[in-house]
């Protein structure tokens, strides 16, 4: 398996002529398939590809981690690079997605409906468990057995004209098999990366957990809770930890301090092998 990170939020200095920006885009490469995880906010990421060398037309199935604009911003783009790959979101009754700023108008930071109603004869919406493609799957089941992201608070969801805190019920894991253990997406994390670790657990029981990539949403927490967190992953045994976006830098350098070498750092045209 071979996951090229075509959009993240760090520029890659080895190649500096790939873009970066805040958000996360994943392509996949897997068994003769050809998966993605995220598309970025912008058309980046295909422009990245390009320069990877890496064909987005050979893209079969692209899942939306949720629906927040850093992550499925780019899906205009992607259906017109691509005419015929199933795009897979969670279902949710939800209203518009915004954050609140503390101004007099929350911040509009959801998919674009026009373009999902434009598209949706190509849009599966899920509720549950499911193989989507063999080897790939999509989580809805995720429990809550730990605290979700204190950052999740100014985040709301806006239903008529009043605003409610977003439950994350638009949020999935993104689990593909391999015959060395199980790789996890978590996109941004939202319902706590440990609480996505426990989902994975929960669908497999019995299958290792080999790597946890993606953003963990910590950028708002203090040094004792990403401490906590750092320790929990070290205690799951998951040798390998890319992580990076919403992560935040500072929690980052955290994380490395408590997971040692098994923590890596995401940024854009990063290859990693399983």
């Amino acid at each position: 398996m071979q996951i090229t990170t075509l959009l993240e939020n760090h520029k890659n200095f080895d190649q500096p002529e790939l873009q970066a920006e805040h958000g996360l885009s994943f392509y996949i490469e897997h068994e003769g398939h050809v998966y993605m995880s995220d598309v970025g906010q912008s058309g980046k990421f295909a422009y990245n590809a390009v320069k990877l060398g890496k064909d987005l037309r050979r893209v079969e199935v692209l899942a939306i981690s949720h629906h927040h604009y850093d992550h499925g911003g780019g899906l205009g783009r992607f259906f017109w690079e691509n005419e015929h790959a199933t795009v897979y979101l969670r279902q949710s009754q939800h209203g518009d997605c915004v954050a609140d700023d503390g101004t007099d108008q929350p911040r509009f930071i959801g998919l674009d409906r026009k373009l999902l109603l434009e598209y949706e004869g190509r849009i599966v919406q899920i509720s549950e468990n499911r193989e989507v493609m063999p080897g790939f799957h999509l989580l809805t089941d995720i429990p809550r057995n730990y605290p979700k992201p204190s950052g999740d608070q100014r985040l709301r969801v806006r239903v008529g004209d009043e605003l409610q805190p977003d439950t994350f019920d638009h949020e999935l894991v993104t689990v593909i098999e391999s015959a060395q253990g199980l790789v996890v997406l978590t996109g941004c994390a939202h319902n706590g990366v440990l609480n996505m670790i426990a989902a994975t657990h929960k669908a497999f029981p019995d299958q290792p957990i080999q790597a946890v990539i993606g953003g963990f949403h910590l950028h708002h927490e203090d040094e004792e809770t990403v401490s906590r967190i750092g320790k929990a992953l070290l205690e799951e045994g998951i040798q390998i930890i890319v992580t990076g976006h919403c992560t935040g830098d500072t929690p980052v350098e955290i994380l490395e301090g408590v997971l040692g070498d098994r923590l890596h750092r995401l940024y854009s045209g990063m290859v990693m092998e399983f």
